[in-house]
């Protein structure tokens, strides 16, 4: 059995102000993590430190090698100039990912956004926009997913096909899934443990 992410007395600051803090936390392999919390609570922080984008904090955060690649969809995703395909692939050519073409299309069958390869990204709405980013970041077979937020702007079917997709993701592949969101995560999602932090 893989060994947990854990994570001890994880304090962030910024000019004196207390942004996360974390006494305790372990996140066991292949578990869908839900992490709650009002705005300002420290939830993105929480996914920046796990991502690696955050290294200002003291405590420890301990990430086994088993957790690699991570994949990180942060809260207002950025897209690149062009097209859908273009930035599903974007990603997967940049890490030489073998059959990215094969996987591309795959992923943007099961994410229903087929129809929208060809199509200039700045056209798109919020909500197709995020399932780009999440298809974006699944193309890369990360072992450890971090969604801030990912259900904003996103219509009821968007939500439940997103679920759907996650939950599949993470059985087949075993994907240690961390997902932050203010209000309750859909019952569709079913995560086998829920954090309130702040």
């Amino acid at each position: 059995m893989s060994p947990p992410i854990q994570i001890n007395d994880l304090l962030v600051t910024r000019n004196g102000t207390t942004i996360c803090d974390i006494p305790e936390l372990t996140i066991d392999c292949g578990m869908c993590l839900g992490i709650q919390g009002i705005n300002g609570s420290g939830k993105s922080t929480l996914l920046r430190v796990l991502a690696g984008l955050e290294s200002e904090f003291s405590g420890r955060v301990d990430i086994p090698e088993v957790y690699t690649p991570v994949g990180f969809v942060q809260q207002s995703p950025f897209l690149f100039k062009g097209t859908v395909q273009t930035n599903l692939l974007y990603g997967a050519k940049a890490r030489n990912v073998d059959q990215a073409q094969d996987k591309a299309e795959e992923i943007a069958t099961l994410l229903e956004i087929h129809s929208l390869l060809n199509r200039d990204v700045k056209d798109l709405s919020g909500g197709e926009k995020r399932r780009i980013a999440l298809g974006r970041t699944i193309i890369l077979s990360p072992s450890l997913l971090l969604l801030d937020e990912p259900f904003a702007e996103m219509d009821s079917n968007g939500i439940e096909l997103v679920c759907r997709y996650l939950r599949e993701l993470q059985m087949t592949h075993s994907t240690t899934l961390i997902i932050a969101s203010p209000t309750p995560l859909p019952d569709s999602l079913a995560p086998d443990r829920i954090v309130t932090i702040g």
